[in-house]
């Protein structure tokens, strides 16, 4: 895979942050502490669209059948309720 250059802003903390994992020998360089970073937050958030696809599919099944076709209870059965308003 072909990479590409992002510039970022970053504040001191971040940076001083960045400096003493790369001085300390866990990153090689400025630019690898940041990439390597954000590939591992990256990895906690796969989740993510799996959840919207499996609603995306509740969502589609309820246009088809006029109902939802789970029971809700409490603040989710809520928040579909507030959902209808617009």
């Amino acid at each position: 895979m072909r990479s590409k250059v992002v510039p970022i802003r970053l504040d001191r903390e971040l940076l001083e942050f960045i400096d003493m994992l790369v001085k300390l020998g866990i990153f090689n360089s400025r630019s690898e502490a940041p990439r390597e970073l954000i590939k591992a937050s990256i990895e906690e958030f796969k989740w993510i669209p799996k959840v919207i696809e499996a609603v995306e599919k509740l969502f589609e099944i309820e246009r088809k059948e006029k109902n939802i076709p789970i029971r809700l209870e409490g603040a989710l059965k809520d928040l579909l309720r507030e959902r209808e308003r617009f």
